[in-house]
């Protein structure tokens, strides 16, 4: 199914997060809606501090990195340095800020980045972990019942994983005019989709589907048979018997 521009815009990203039905902050018998936003405050400020720590702790990362590789190809650097480890951070900051940017509630809009980026290296790696650790709730019951009540929320998840492709849409294209264009028979698949998407193909099989029968002749002979199971059924007439031949 193809994708619709339309659903990644950013007005769909806000009307999404229109009508909501969501009590974001988390109240209870036991804990007063005044104790329920403080907690929500404290939680938005530490997410917005882990954020910066990971940025750094990226960057320190990236720096080590290219001092190890330096040393590593300087024969005569006898120095033994560990391989740098990549720290784990969120790696959904972006999508979160988008999303919040666009009225989302920063708790939702944590979930949806969460649950819309890649689950090979997510971090936290478990629904609970981001319930507990990031958003200050009880537990992931919530989360839940956000769901049930907004679909929206299964919608945007979907559009924020179809992001990427977008992003890298122009590349897409640059690389299949390049493969199309080789005029080896390695490019023939990619120039008949090449000119498939542009109109200036159309599959063989597709003009004879769309061509009107002028002719009996054409008629499939499968189709005779049904139709006169038809006519027979209406006129009464057992199949069964078979029409005599001449000789």
């Amino acid at each position: 199914m193809p994708l619709d521009l339309k659903d990644l815009s950013i007005q769909n990203i806000s009307q999404l997060a229109l009508d909501l039905k969501l009590d974001e902050v988390e109240a209870s018998d036991a804990v007063s809606p005044a104790e329920a936003q403080r907690r929500s405050d404290v939680s938005l400020q530490a997410l917005k501090l882990r954020f910066k720590a990971d940025q750094a702790a990226l960057e320190k990362f990236e720096e080590d990195s290219k001092v190890y590789w330096a040393k590593k190809i300087d024969e005569d650097d006898d120095e033994k340095i560990p391989l740098p480890v990549k720290p784990n951070v969120f790696g959904w900051e972006e999508d979160f800020f988008l999303l919040m940017n666009q009225g989302w509630p920063w708790r939702v809009a944590v979930y949806i980045a969460w649950a819309g980026s890649p689950k090979v290296g997510r971090w936290p790696k478990t629904q609970e972990d981001l319930a507990a650790g990031v958003l200050g709730l009880n537990s992931d019951r919530q989360i839940s019942e956000w769901r049930r009540n907004n679909p929206a929320i299964d919608e945007m998840i979907g559009i924020m994983q179809a992001m990427p492709l977008l992003s890298h849409r122009r590349d897409i294209f640059e690389a299949l005019a390049t493969s199309a264009s080789d005029p080896s028979s390695k490019g023939a698949q990619d120039r008949k989709t090449a000119l498939t998407m542009t109109g200036d193909y159309v599959p063989h099989m597709k003009i004879e589907d769309d061509r009107p029968v002028t002719s009996p002749k054409e008629v499939d002979q499968e189709v005779l048979d049904r139709a006169r199971e038809r006519v027979n059924k209406a006129l009464k007439i057992d199949g069964s018997e078979k029409a005599p031949v001449n000789e």
